[in-house]
């Protein structure tokens, strides 16, 4: 693969920025947290040297969870959702769709902007963006595409 490309971030300026540290090549797991509001997002990706990282961002507020472990072969090609107008501009929903239907969502949606990146030739392989600790303010994306 070359090298990841960021997309994004979509919400508000709050919350501290969150970025990953290793170049990734993978994600492996993806988790939300959320009621009204995206109140956390968990995931595992494995870096370039073939090693697993796992970030955790947001709070522990929110009464529902979804977890995706991406099967062998399996990605995620597209993902959409939405963020409030300000000040509540944290995002307010997330939907991730893999390249085998399956998907992952959580929040409603919300009244200031929507965002959805379908991809064709590459696939999302990390996030960056901001949270604090109740919401995730921004959200963004690394795309991996195919050398």
């Amino acid at each position: 693969m070359s090298k990841p490309v960021k997309i994004g971030p979509w919400g508000g300026d709050g919350g501290e920025p969150r970025d990953i540290e290793y170049t990734p090549l993978a994600l492996v797991r993806v988790a939300i947290r959320s009621g009204d509001a995206i109140n956390a997002i968990g995931f595992t990706y494995v870096d370039t040297s073939g090693n697993l990282h796992e970030e955790e961002w947001g709070g522990s507020e929110g009464e529902k969870f979804e977890e995706l472990l991406l099967q062998e072969l399996e990605y995620v090609l597209e993902i959409s959702g939405t963020y409030g107008s300000p000040p509540e501009s944290y995002a307010t929903s997330l939907e991730l769709v893999t390249n085998k239907g399956r998907t992952i969502r959580g929040g409603s949606a919300g009244s200031g902007g929507s965002f959805n990146v379908p991809l064709v030739s590459a696939r999302i392989i990390g996030f960056f963006g901001a949270a604090g600790t109740t919401y995730i303010d921004s959200f963004g994306m690394y795309a991996g595409f195919a050398a």
